[in-house]
């Protein structure tokens, strides 16, 4: 009878334990990870830098080590910022092409609207005459009001508010100069962060053991393999995943060119943006080619409609069937753990979580399958 009740205030101070963990994991997730996160994020480069430093370490016998960290974490900045900042140029220009190719569409909206009056009117024929006349009445003083008068005010829109939305906008930019210095400031302390971080990690690594029990004094070492492990594999998974999705878009966006059912020279910027939208889990990208294909419906272009339908739905089926499995491979998660880790993650933390939680999860089971913690029994050791 002792040995049941010790076993099951064991078994409950374990759960305590684990609770006042996940409360802790939460609510740094929650409140303070972007606050951390430059420190974060210096860190782990700095464990990333480690393997090389210590090999420079090794052929100068440690007389420059920190000339070897200051040059390493130099390297990363340039071979990190020199690529994003020609890719970020490149794709500020793209956006400012399909922006004014937009507008100049947007510019031709009285026609836009006197399609959409013709396609309402044609879906009302199947009416009685009698209400078949008023439906028609209305639809014609609607739209005609509309493309006569056109104007932001005739579309409900409020000019103050616009006038409103403007001033916010420039403030915004304003807010946005003032805090350059600021940037400027965080930017030199991250970087002389990583230095400092990638110059002494094994002090830094010593203290945080020394807070640590006996027992638990290698647990920052497997944290770090289990850690630098999974993320590797969760950009490979959801790399592989945006490959994917981006082939999909491409190959349906050429053969709709090919059909002549599209005539767009941004197609492949496109279908790389819609890639990016659709690896967020509130967006998709049906949030961009549903309405894409209502308005190529509305403008008598069926097969550019039908065309992004079938892409839309190849995308969310393949995805549906993906994700999940991929991930869940890759992290060696079962599949249907993993989609709720996803779902968990979305509804807790946002988009972040769709990657914080896999990597949590991974984690929890690797330290569960070498016996440092017991959170449940795996199949091998049945």
């Amino acid at each position: 009878m002792p040995e049941k009740v010790e076993k099951r205030r064991e078994f409950l101070i374990n759960i305590f334990f684990i609770a006042v963990i996940l409360a802790l994991v939460y609510v740094f997730f929650k409140y303070l990870f972007w606050a951390a996160a430059p420190f974060i994020l210096t860190f782990l480069i700095a464990i990333i830098l480690q393997k090389p430093i210590r090999w420079l370490d090794k052929k100068s016998k440690r007389n420059l080590h920190t000339f070897w960290s200051i040059i390493s974490v130099i390297l990363v900045i340039v071979v990190i910022v020199v690529p994003l900042g020609f890719i970020l140029s490149s794709v500020i220009s793209k956006i400012s092409d399909v922006v004014s190719n937009l507008v100049a569409q947007l510019n031709d909206i009285p026609s836009f609207l006197a399609t959409l009056e013709n396609k309402l009117l044609n879906l009302g024929k199947f009416l009685p005459d009698a209400i078949y006349r008023t439906y028609s009445s209305s639809i014609t003083d609607t739209f005609t009001k509309l493309i006569d008068d056109f104007d932001l005010s005739s579309l409900g829109i409020d000019m103050s508010s616009v006038k409103s939305g403007v001033s916010t906008g420039i403030s915004g930019i304003f807010g946005v100069v003032k805090n350059i210095p600021s940037i400027a400031i965080g930017t030199v302390i991250g970087i002389i962060a990583c230095i400092l971080f990638t110059k002494d990690y094994n002090k830094v690594v010593k203290f945080i053991q020394l807070q640590l029990p006996e027992g638990k004094k290698n647990i920052l070492v497997e944290i770090k393999q289990v850690f630098t492990t999974t993320v590797l594999k969760m950009f490979r998974a959801y790399g592989l995943i945006m490959c994917i999705t981006f082939g999909e878009l491409f190959i349906g966006f050429s053969i709709l060119r090919l059909i002549g059912a599209m005539n767009n020279s941004f197609y492949i910027w496109i279908a790389l943006g819609i890639t990016i939208f659709d690896i967020l889990p509130v967006a998709g990208s049906g949030g961009i080619l549903i309405p894409w294909a209502l308005i190529s419906l509305v403008l008598g272009n069926y097969k550019q409609a039908i065309g992004l339908l079938i892409i839309y739905v190849i995308i969310t089926v393949v995805r549906q069937y993906i994700e999940p499995k991929i991930v869940g491979d890759t992290l060696g998660v079962n599949p249907i753990v993993t989609l709720m880790g996803l779902y968990f993650g979305l509804k807790l933390f946002g988009p972040l979580g769709m990657f914080i939680v896999p990597i949590a999860v991974m984690t929890l089971k690797a330290f569960n399958d070498t016996g440092r913690i017991h959170l449940w029994t795996p199949p091998e050791r049945k």
